[in-house]
């Protein structure tokens, strides 16, 4: 038997009876196309598990409450779209409800009050309609902006204490749809493939994922150009600061002017042996920001699709991140809001000034005031204590380490699959000198986000510390090879783990291809010691002392994570022989 708390969506068809007895082939015929092309492209898109399946009825585990909330009010915002010219006596309507509970499993099927009071609030909730536990409305709070109707409570059949409900109000718009369920007052919350409206402010960003056009003039690699948007749009889902949707954006001129979007758009050609795909990333105002050409041979076409669906979302959300804070510093300070001001402290957070780094804690301050709920200042503000520790800056390392897990805390409570937090997780971990927690943070987030170009170069630096130099190698140069745009540091790390195998000569090559150094001139005085070039070494010492004044040898061998000592110790002799502080 196995038990787990998790958020359970339990939904069925509404007068199922009723619907087989006018057109039974009919029926189960359009039941299985909306599964089909609806219900499991979602629940896949909201990394769900469909746990059972009972004639109508479907029971669907989530990690999150945000996540099966979101993915309930997609389908049922298309299934009005999709019954809109149905007649009204055919037409099927899916009631949903949804709990956080526990799940059992035992002998092959799921069981627990977790899911008994997902199924009696479901038979609650309206035709077309999605209602919830208190427990989910409490665990959402604000961050979705998302409106709900307070039913009370309700003493629903075999359960002992009474239950609080909300409904969640669907504002689609759709001709025909249940005009019981629609709110007039304002538009309803933002959702994968429902109408924005002017109010849609999820602190993520919007992509759409068109379709990608098969241009071979063969029918029969039309699969591959449809396997690859699934896969690709299923790795930027995986992002948890974008909102993706695989589909062609709304035409309308409102939606395009009032709700920040991208839109990903590409092309399959084959040319004989060779296969050639092409991406183009547009814009809200339709420029192109980006735009890249992949081509292959046509060995292993399934080899292409992945390796595709891994470099392409990298590709996406480098850009998109670059897109989207050049528009928040556009605007002025005073009409930014909570992801605005995030990403304007990260963009400051980028620099190595101290002045840099305190307009980003104010930044990342003036976030959680405006929203509380978001959880991505909390993991910027933890950055800001483990930077001091990796830049061995003058600090208590308990303090820094104990502040920023306080922060992290609050971040994954918010959200308990957004990747950066698992990865910052396993920053503390490694400081702490707790390895195995620190690599199992990192799988953590690799899982949550495989193609993260920035956490897999760091995940580089924690291997070198862990001494496991030929997987640092290749995680930084995985991150290189994914990231067109990559910052200097994703050399360092590199050139770190180089080092630490005793290849002096590689890592100088990659310290010098980078532009500004700033802290990893420590790294560069300490190659150039090793390789015997003692003046370039004293050089480069002197320029880390302008970064970093306070710098001192005892101070970053007594804190460097290093599980292996005798790895530091050509480190620490080549920062001696450099002429840096004791």
């Amino acid at each position: 038997m196995k038990q787990r708390l998790s958020v359970i969506m339990a939904s069925d068809v509404v007068g199922y009876s009723r619907l087989m007895g006018i057109d039974e082939k009919g029926t189960l015929s359009a039941l299985k196309l909306h599964r089909h092309e609806l219900w499991d492209v979602k629940i896949a898109l909201y990394q769900g598990h469909t746990i059972k399946l009972v004639g109508d009825g479907m029971l669907t585990e989530f990690q999150t409450a945000e996540e099966a909330v979101l993915c309930a009010i997609e389908i049922q915002s298309e299934m009005q779209k999709r019954n809109a010219r149905v007649p009204g006596d055919r037409r099927i309507e899916f009631r949903i409800g949804i709990n956080i509970g526990d799940l059992i499993f035992e002998d092959d099927d799921v069981y627990g009050d977790g899911v008994n009071v997902a199924a009696r609030i479901e038979n609650v909730a309206k035709p077309g309609g999605i209602a919830i536990s208190a427990s989910v409305r409490d665990t959402l709070g604000k961050r979705l902006g998302i409106r709900f109707e307070d039913v009370g409570e309700h003493a629903l059949k075999n359960i002992e204490r009474p239950i609080r409900i909300f409904n969640i109000i669907v504002d689609d718009g759709a001709e025909g749809a249940n005009p019981e369920f629609i709110a007039t007052p304002k538009p309803a919350v933002q959702s994968v493939g429902t109408r924005l409206g002017p109010e849609f402010s999820p602190n993520r960003t919007l992509l759409y994922v068109s379709k990608f056009s098969n241009l071979s003039g063969d029918p029969d690699q039309d699969y591959f150009a449809a396997g690859l948007t699934e896969d690709v749009a299923a790795g930027l889902a995986r992002f948890s600061r974008l909102i993706v949707v695989a589909q062609q954006p709304p035409s309308e001129q409102q939606h395009a002017e009032s709700i920040p979007h991208y839109v990903l758009e590409g092309s399959v050609r084959r040319l004989g042996n060779r296969v050639r795909v092409s991406a183009n990333l547009i814009n809200v105002s339709g420029e192109r920001i980006w735009a890249e050409k992949y081509d292959f041979d046509l060995i292993d076409i399934f080899h292409i699709q992945d390796e595709l669906s891994r470099s392409i979302p990298a590709a996406l959300s480098v850009k998109i991140e670059e897109a989207e804070r050049q528009r928040a510093l556009s605007k002025p300070v005073t009409s930014l809001k909570a992801y605005d001001l995030y990403l304007r402290g990260r963009h400051l957070h980028q620099g190595s000034s101290q002045e840099d780094v305190r307009l980003a804690r104010k930044m990342y301050l003036a976030a959680i005031a405006d929203d509380p709920e978001f959880p991505r200042p909390y993991i910027g503000l933890a950055w800001i204590e483990l930077r001091k520790l990796k830049w061995n800056e003058i600090v208590e390392i308990d303090t820094a380490l104990a502040t920023a897990s306080a922060l992290l805390s609050k971040a994954l409570k918010l959200n308990p699959i957004d990747a950066d937090t698992h990865w910052a997780l396993g920053v503390v971990h490694l400081w702490r000198g707790e390895a195995e927690r620190a690599v199992a943070c990192y799988e953590r987030a690799r899982e949550l986000a495989p193609s993260n170009c920035d956490l897999l170069a760091e995940y580089c630096d924690a291997l070198g510390y862990l001494g496991r130099l030929d997987d640092a190698v290749r995680m930084g140069e995985l991150a290189v090879r994914l990231n067109p745009s990559r910052p200097d540091w994703y050399l360092w790390d590199i050139a770190a783990a180089k080092f630490l195998s005793g290849k002096y000569l590689e890592a100088l090559s990659l310290l010098e291809k980078m532009a500004e150094l700033g802290p990893a001139y420590r790294l560069l005085a300490a190659t150039y010691a090793q390789l015997g070039r003692l003046e370039e070494a004293r050089q480069a010492a002197r320029e880390l002392l302008k970064v970093n004044p306070d710098f001192s040898i005892e101070r970053y061998s007594s804190r460097a994570p290093y599980l292996d000592k005798t790895l530091m110790a050509k480190y620490i002799e080549g920062l001696r022989l450099a002429g840096l502080p004791e």
